[in-house]
């Protein structure tokens, strides 16, 4: 079946126009029979496509309708193309004038899942990417990451708690990613991370709460923090 429908024919006016393609000249109840439009619908119509000049009335003793030739339908496909080139345009102009909703600066989360969860929302570094480690964690897929980021040289920096209990993790580290900069320093009881200057995020341990904030002034300056911090730490 042609896709009738796309120039403006709704299911029956389809069906009946190519049952009076393949009939002639025929009347009303041999085309509800053979198109399957209800014969208490073919009237209507059949009218309907009178008027859009694809059906043609024979004015013999018993009415009869024949289907206008082809051609009519590149008249309909030439309007409808007209009708979709002017919605083109208007959607371009839309475009225009679009203002995206803004993400909350914000977010706050609890539990360790949901740690997880924000960590995945943080923005992929292109340029730096530095980080606070209370328990230094070691995850497969988090030293892939690194890799990656400093094939791309991304500076990847690390302040890490490093003590009896922290120091296995800080090892294992500086053997899965030796390239990666890692210093001491007691960050208390938070983890944390400095993306690009576009966001940051705390893991609050003692409370369970992680928090993240996506605003550039606010990444600049927890940068200078980082680096001052830095520059009172012991390289490990």
């Amino acid at each position: 079946m042609i896709e009738l429908e796309l120039l403006g024919l709704n299911k029956y006016e389809a069906l009946a126009y190519e049952a009076l393609v393949r009939l002639g000249k025929v009347g009303a109840f041999e085309i509800a029979r053979e198109s399957g439009v209800p014969y208490g619908r073919i009237y209507d119509t059949l009218n309907s496509l009178v008027a859009k000049g694809l059906v043609l009335v024979v004015p013999e003793k018993t009415k009869k309708f024949v289907a206008a030739p082809p051609e009519a339908l590149e008249k309909l496909f030439a309007a409808q193309e007209s009708k979709f080139s002017k919605l083109k345009e208007e959607i371009k102009n839309l475009k225009k004038f679009y203002v995206p909703a803004a993400e909350e600066p914000v977010e706050i989360i609890k539990g360790k899942r949901n740690f997880y969860k924000i960590i995945q929302k943080m923005p992929e570094p292109k340029k730096y990417d530095y980080a606070f480690k209370y328990t230094s964690e070691v995850l497969p897929e988090w030293a892939r990451a690194i890799r990656k980021h400093l094939r791309r040289n991304v500076d990847m920096r690390i302040l890490a708690r490093y003590d009896p209990e922290t120091k296995s993790n800080v090892e294992r580290w500086k053997k899965l990613v030796p390239k990666l900069q890692q210093r001491k320093f007691d960050t208390g009881k938070i983890s944390g991370e400095i993306i690009d200057d576009k966001a940051v995020f705390f893991a609050l341990l003692e409370s369970n709460t992680t928090i993240l904030i996506r605003d550039s002034q606010f990444a600049k300056l927890m940068k200078k923090l980082f680096e001052a911090a830095e520059e009172r730490s012991e390289e490990i």
